[in-house]
């Protein structure tokens, strides 16, 4: 367990020269915006397919629930989107 002491990072830190830390300093941005892109990224990714069909639930009551009218319009919503994903979908012979 040599390695986890600090002193042992610190001597083999202080013992590269000059240039070589500042070309491994200059990494350090690098893999963290790299890391951050690619999170998010895919984080977003996922919140778009988990939430791709669910309109109208951010706006709550106090009580918990929905309101009546959220419930109504987001049920109305729902319908619209199927209404349409049926009628742009093409017919296919054979009646499948």
């Amino acid at each position: 367990m040599q390695w986890l002491r600090f002193s042992y990072w610190k001597e083999w830190w202080f013992k590269k020269p000059e240039t070589e830390r500042k070309r491994l300093k200059s990494f350090i941005p690098l893999v963290l915006y790299t890391f951050g892109f690619v999170y998010f990224v895919i984080y977003l990714s996922i919140l778009n397919s988990v939430n791709r069909y669910k309109t109208g639930d951010t706006v709550k009551s106090w009580f918990g629930g929905d309101k009546p009218e959220l419930v109504k319009l987001k049920e109305e919503q729902e319908r619209e989107i199927e209404k349409s994903y049926k009628e742009l979908r093409k017919q296919v012979s054979g009646g499948r």
